[in-house]
């Protein structure tokens, strides 16, 4: 396992951008760690661009407000999503 101190920024860790799973043991002043699995995110090409879905156009605009008073659901929806 590989050791470092608590006040050790993250960044020591040396993980590559990603997903990771690590596990700690900590002690009095030392932290030890090792990776139990590790997912990079997938490298985009830098000549790939993000094909649009078309969401906006179809949706945008076009929710309406819904009013149920007995319905406790719909409130919290109204309130969180909509103006």
């Amino acid at each position: 396992m590989t050791t470092l101190t608590k006040s050790s920024p993250l960044g020591t860790l040396g993980l590559p951008v990603g997903d990771h799973l690590v596990r700690f043991h900590v002690e009095a002043e030392v932290i030890s760690f090792e990776i139990a699995a590790s997912t990079p995110l997938p490298q985009q090409q830098p000549d790939q661009k993000k094909i649009p879905t078309g969401f906006v156009s179809l949706w945008g605009s076009k929710i309406t407000k819904e009013e149920a008073t007995d319905d406790a659901w719909l409130a919290h929806i109204n309130d969180k999503h909509l103006r």
